[in-house]
């Protein structure tokens, strides 16, 4: 037990209405049994590892309370000297069933408030009760007991689940809703010693209790630690888990998660170092039972500027581009698609005006980390300008944000591309690059394995692409050779059609 400084804590019970706060809790937090309205207010921090819980108790009979008693696990006593509340003045308070069974009437342990002989809550009277509970006594509780009576009646008995009408660590206003899992993010904390701790909230919503949480970390730095390992620890995390970090993916894995369902919270800190926290990265964060896994993705910054955030029909976790030997390489990965038909790729010379250049099928609706990828053979150096239009399968589109690639020197050495490759499709394209064709001509060759000579097409001066009709050709699934032949020059590249 740990005295509280009484200033500060200003837990005597004030006669007084309804808060507005019961207005706001769901329907089951607010429970009319008899002549008797019980609601439980919600649960306040008052340290580190205890919390306040306030109930207020309507009575709407013209016979005066008797007492109003509060379930504590067996064997605990609420988190304060139970001679501090026998100065309150209204009732006398008994903490505990042990050795004061003649004084708790409930068959539980129980802390009691027992009217004064001077105090009357009778005919719509409101009264409001608090008392101290630590997280640990919280956590012991699979739902809280209370029992109240009235002079000349029978005792009256309700049952509150506390997780949802007291959770210890509510949602954070930045937050996003997947229906199965509530997912918020709480904040960024710079230690002072090079490294920056982050906090989320994971509220899971389904019926299964959660087997694992998985935070996928950009960049996979060293030095990613968690606090106190999370071992269900006060104002650590409300269950328990084994914490391990390898190669950018830390993971919780429940050790004791019973009851970690149907809307309870848990929240996750870590650290990693201040240099390596890039707040435009969005951490990847998943939320695993044996029934399901809830994926989702948070831009620790933009979080805050539209808060809840609706999800989008799809969760972008990231779009980059590089120069590459064949071109330019675009990547992106998704948390999550709903109704998801394509991602259109746009390219723009200038930034301002975007021109659609191909299209990638998107996986439909998934609640899986989907990657995707889409190579841009360029025929010049400079900067190209990006973006992805994604279209649902009833036409409602979004764009993502705009990235800037530069390209120093012509992919290849300023050797001709050909793509796709493997070519699934029915057309090839050959782009000659700045290999000189786009000036002098030359001779396009398709050769099979053996030899044989299944395409000849004469490159005019000033072409820079050739689409080549696969079936037209005729030519049947292989690996083929594709010569460009310019005098006595003779470039080569392998192609594949599956």
């Amino acid at each position: 037990m740990k005295p509280y400084i009484f200033s500060f804590l200003m837990i005597f019970m004030a006669l007084q209405t309804v808060s507005a706060q019961t207005d706001q809790q769901p329907s089951e937090c607010s429970i009319t049994d008899g002549c008797l309205t019980y609601s439980l207010n919600g649960a306040t921090r008052h340290d580190e590892d205890t919390y306040i819980l306030s109930y207020t108790l309507t009575v709407n009979c013209d016979t005066r309370l008797e007492y109003i008693a509060f379930e504590l696990p067996e064997g605990s006593d609420a988190d304060e000297p139970s001679n501090y509340f026998a100065s309150q003045p209204d009732f006398n308070v008994e903490d505990g069933k042990s050795g004061k069974s003649n004084k708790i009437i409930t068959d539980y342990n129980a802390i009691q408030f027992t009217a004064k002989t001077q105090t009357n809550i009778s005919n719509g009277t409101s009264y409001t009760f608090e008392y101290p509970i630590s997280v640990e006594d919280y956590n012991a509780l699979g739902s809280i007991r209370v029992q109240a009576k009235v002079a000349d009646a029978e005792p009256s008995n309700i049952e509150f689940n506390h997780r949802v009408c007291a959770p210890l660590n509510p949602m954070p206003e930045c937050r996003i809703d997947r229906g199965s899992a509530v997912f918020g993010f709480t904040g960024a904390t710079d230690n002072g010693d090079g490294t920056t701790a982050l906090r989320f909230d994971l509220q899971n919503n389904t019926a299964a209790t959660v087997k694992s949480v998985a935070i996928e970390i950009p960049g996979a730095p060293a030095g990613v630690t968690t606090v106190s390992n999370n071992n269900g620890n006060a104002y650590h995390a409300n269950y328990k888990y084994t914490a391990t970090y390898t190669d950018g993916i830390l993971l919780f894995e429940a050790q004791n998660t019973n009851d970690y369902a149907n809307g309870n919270t848990d929240y996750f800190i870590f650290s990693l170092p201040t240099a390596a926290y890039n707040p435009e990265e969005n951490f990847t964060i998943s939320l695993a039972t044996n029934a399901e896994t809830i994926v989702t993705g948070f831009n620790t910054v933009t979080c805050g500027e539209d808060s809840p955030i609706s999800p989008l029909p799809v969760e972008l976790l990231s779009f980059k581009g590089k120069a590459t030997q064949s071109g330019i390489e675009l990547q992106w990965e998704t948390a999550s698609e709903s109704n998801n038909d394509r991602f259109e790729v746009e390219r723009s010379l200038d930034g301002k005006t975007f021109d659609k250049i191909g299209s990638v099928d998107g996986a439909g609706t998934t609640s899986t980390k989907q990657k995707y990828n889409y190579t841009d053979y360029v025929n010049r150096a400079g900067i190209f300008y990006y973006r992805l239009r994604q279209v649902d399968f009833d036409g409602t589109d979004d764009y993502s944000k705009t990235i800037a690639v530069r390209l120093q020197s012509l992919p290849g050495g300023g050797k001709f591309a050909v793509y796709p490759n493997p070519a699934h499709g029915n057309t090839v394209t050959v782009s000659v690059l700045g290999t000189g064709a786009d000036v002098n001509g030359g001779v396009l060759q398709i050769v099979d394995m053996s030899g044989r000579v299944m395409l000849v097409h004469q490159v005019t001066a000033g072409s820079r692409e050739i689409d080549v009709s696969l079936p037209e050709l005729q030519l049947p699934k292989g690996m083929y050779v594709v010569n460009l032949l310019q005098g006595t020059d003779k470039q080569t590249q392998k192609l594949i059609i599956q």
